[in-house]
């Protein structure tokens, strides 16, 4: 192979790596705002039952059954809290990227 050949060879590849790169590059940005919007929607939730249980408490009219379930929501939110956080800290796999229709299971995508 001539020495001209090996270059275009070697700098398509850098090309192709390149871009390969910037998809991951926008994929994980794209994956951490879905994550970080998800994450915004569950704790919203648990936030909502817990404030509406905390105003009843405030004004003396909680039951007891309502108090252990303040409780009890409390300690999800901090699990959840917990587990977001630890979830937050590892970056996705490639297997998490969107595989292309007629792509067989188990094989990582390829960005082209």
């Amino acid at each position: 192979m001539s020495r001209g050949k090996q270059m275009l060879r070697e700098l398509g590849q850098a090309v192709r790596e390149t871009a390969e790169e910037g998809g991951r590059s926008i994929y994980f940005s794209v994956y951490d705002r879905g994550f970080y919007e998800a994450a915004q929607t569950c704790r919203g939730v648990l936030s909502d039952a817990t404030e509406e249980l905390l105003a009843k408490m405030k004004s003396g009219n909680l039951s007891k059954q309502e108090q252990a379930l303040y409780v009890r929501l409390t300690e999800l939110t901090a699990e959840m809290d917990e587990r977001l956080r630890n979830a937050c800290q590892t970056e996705p796999t490639g297997d998490a990227l969107p595989q292309p229709s007629g792509a067989r299971p188990g094989q990582p995508a390829r960005l082209a």
